[in-house]
């Protein structure tokens, strides 16, 4: 069985286009972007190699017969674009961050319940596999019960405003903790469960013309007695880190998912705690793995299943990020709304 697919913004979509272009189960059938003809950034000999249709207005998108619709266009989008695509009767993945706020998240949730249609928030971390070898590893209970959890994005963007500026735009008003750390705060999320409240303090140095802070810490309590931290910085000079280390019980694990190892250490390796040391196994670097993300989706599509980066846990992360920009502006801590 082959699903046609059709993909809404191909900057952040061109690797959900060569996916679906290239996987026997799908067919990639319509792309659109708004700024196709302008933006020289997009990959257009791909689409004219291959024969792809490029649709002139967002609306042949709806009217096509495509099965899925990926809608990978900037945040702002989302909400709107999700649930036209659901109200044609489409199965939708969307990109991260589900939507800019928890309330469109949950418009997206009405329309994905009215219409029975399957869908997929990207987050992509969870593909990736250096983390999803730590998470093997922590379940397999290879360090214990989880202690503390602790991940960050570190990503510059004041070379990465996004087309026109989107990200920098105070019309759009993109939240740095949100739109880039939504990856560090779904990654906790899916190692250490649902947050029950967190504290945060943002400044903004690196990008003081931006309309929102670039940089914030976030503490954070989860089930279990297990406690978290999360960096996030939109403006720090260094190169794009993901880091993410969890101390358990039994032993501790880092990875990443720019590195072609994650490190391990293990208490019962050891007799002795001067002989503690980490160990380093092998992973393949796909820090990007859309490929698997979309695999995945249409395996579930086909067996008539939701797949379980479902439109609830993207929102639960958007919650996390709401709880966290709240806190820093409260002074206080704050609990997710969701």
């Amino acid at each position: 069985m082959s699903f046609k697919v059709a993909v809404i913004g191909l900057r952040m979509g061109h690797a959900w286009a060569l996916a679906a272009n290239d996987m026997p189960e799908a067919e990639l059938c319509l792309v659109y972007d708004k700024h196709y003809h302008e933006n020289q950034r997009i990959l257009k000999q791909f689409y004219e190699d291959n024969n792809i249709r490029v649709a002139e207005d967002e609306s042949e998108i709806y009217e096509s017969d495509a099965d899925v619709v990926v809608v990978a266009s900037p945040d702002h989008f989302h909400a709107q674009q999700c649930i036209m695509a659901l109200q044609a009767g489409k199965h939708v993945a969307c990109e991260k961050p589900l939507a800019p706020s928890l309330s469109e998240c949950r418009e997206i949730i009405a329309a994905v319940e009215k219409s029975g249609r399957f869908f997929m928030t990207g987050q992509v971390c969870r593909y990736a596999p250096g983390f999803k070898l730590a998470k093997y590893l922590i379940e397999a209970g290879r360090i214990g019960e989880i202690c503390y959890v602790e991940s960050e994005y570190a990503h510059d963007y004041s070379k990465a405003e996004g087309y026109r500026e989107w990200r920098k735009d105070p019309k759009v008003k993109r939240h740095g903790f949100l739109g880039g750390g939504c990856h560090a705060l779904d990654l906790t999320r899916w190692l250490a469960g649902n947050p029950e409240e967190v504290f945060c303090y943002m400044n903004q140095k690196h990008l003081p013309d931006w309309p929102t802070p670039d940089t914030g810490v976030a503490v954070a309590k989860f089930p279990n007695q297990v406690i978290g931290r999360i960096f996030v910085s939109v403006g720090v000079k260094r190169p794009y880190t993901m880091r993410t280390v969890i101390n358990g019980t039994k032993g501790t694990i880092v990875c990443d998912n720019t590195s072609d190892y994650i490190q391990i250490c293990e208490s019962e390796a050891c007799q002795v705690a001067s002989a503690l040391k980490f160990a380093r196994i092998p992973v393949n670097v796909a820090n990007h793995n859309v490929r698997s993300e979309l695999e995945e989706f249409i395996s579930y599509i086909a067996k008539g299943e939701q797949c379980p980066t479902d439109v609830y846990e993207g929102t639960k992360t958007v919650a996390f990020a709401e709880a966290a920009i709240a806190s820093a502006n409260s002074g206080k801590p704050e609990k997710p709304a969701f």
